[in-house]
């Protein structure tokens, strides 16, 4: 079975969806890259990369054809020419094309214009949306497709990396330290969470670690208790995670964050934002953390509910986080994408 991905750069995501086709399903890969070359994967057995800025319009469209693919697999809607060539191969060959989806549905004046005009658009380009979780469903229906046109669990995690995560050690010293991973911007409420923290009058003994890169980076250096470091890959922050007793994510807002999913999977309690859409998925408030505002007040009552625990009540939670994990998986999501071949919804 051969599939064609239309990528915009090889996010961790997208290479776990095509890791997972290649080995579940013994799939040959061909994959469209539309930005940096220095994401293309090099070592994926049945994997075949193209640069989009190779090709013109038609060449590109040729070059799928000559493939032809069982289905193709498009990575959004904002690439005008995935969009183009996804209504022509629709045409041309007709087969599936599913488009990835993990915006959330907010009633914006964007998002109206695109579900008013999405028969003549979207709807012509795709015939299945992919979606992450139940706010992207949201959207999804009002853009116009079926419920049998909408397929799930489009974002996971490497399960089997995080899974590597060990919670041994935690039950003999449980860490007392709040872990961040993500961009210093001020979407992500780093403002929130480090007012919330210095409110706090007895810490109990816990610290806070921030890990990632960004314009606000400097703004959080020489705070009592909180230490930052740089984004690192993958493999290494594992480490960082096995020293962790609790992850917390105070976003604005995030049309899903991958990084709930993988904080889960290493068995991590974990405080998040309502407004993250991956929150629902993978946290239950009391069972393994806690859903909350975005404001001072919430994440600082959430903090101290961590802080009041006891380490079998922490490890509890940490159990409970990769029951939730298992919710969405690789193996899960390349049976959704493969399940649309045995379905005539997208003629």
């Amino acid at each position: 079975m051969k599939i064609v991905f239309l990528v915009i750069n090889y996010m961790p995501h997208q290479l776990v969806s095509i890791k997972s086709v290649i080995k579940y399903y013994n799939a040959e890969v061909h994959a469209f890259n539309y930005k940096d070359e220095h994401t293309v994967p090099k070592d994926i057995e049945n994997l075949h990369t193209y640069q989009l800025g190779s090709f013109n319009r038609n060449q590109f469209l040729n070059k799928i054809v000559e493939i032809n693919p069982a289905m193709m697999v498009v990575a959004g809607w904002a690439v005008k020419d995935f969009v183009w060539v996804s209504k022509k191969i629709r045409n041309k060959l007709h087969i599936p094309v599913v488009s990835y989806s993990d915006t959330q549905w907010r009633g914006t004046w964007k998002q109206k214009v695109n579900s008013f005009i999405s028969p003549w658009n979207l709807k012509k380009a795709y015939s299945y949306l992919w979606v992450a979780g139940i706010y992207q469903f949201e959207y999804a229906r009002k853009l116009g497709f079926a419920k049998n046109q909408i397929i799930y669990n489009s974002l996971s995690c490497d399960m089997e990396l995080f899974r590597q995560t060990s919670l041994k050690h935690k039950q003999k010293d449980y860490p007392k330290n709040f872990l961040f991973i993500g961009r210093f911007v001020p979407v992500k409420g780093l403002d929130l969470l480090i007012e919330a923290w210095l409110k706090i009058e007895d810490k109990k003994g816990w610290s806070i670690t921030l890990i990632g890169d960004g314009p606000l980076k400097e703004n959080f250096k020489d705070i009592e208790g909180v230490e930052i470091k740089d984004f690192m890959q993958q493999e290494l922050l594992i480490k960082e995670i096995e020293k962790a007793g609790c992850f917390v994510l105070p976003s604005i807002y995030e049309q899903w964050s991958l990084v709930i999913h993988e904080a889960a999977a290493s068995g991590l309690p974990i405080i998040a934002t309502e407004n993250c859409g991956a929150a629902p998925h993978f946290v239950i408030n009391n069972y393994n953390g806690y859903q909350i505002e975005a404001s001072v007040e919430s994440i600082g009552n959430a903090l101290e509910s961590i802080l009041a625990m006891t380490t079998a009540e922490l490890i509890l939670y940490s159990q409970n986080s990769r029951i939730l994990a298992e919710s969405i998986t690789p193996k899960l999501g390349a049976a959704q994408l493969r399940s649309v071949l045995n379905s005539n919804n997208f003629l």
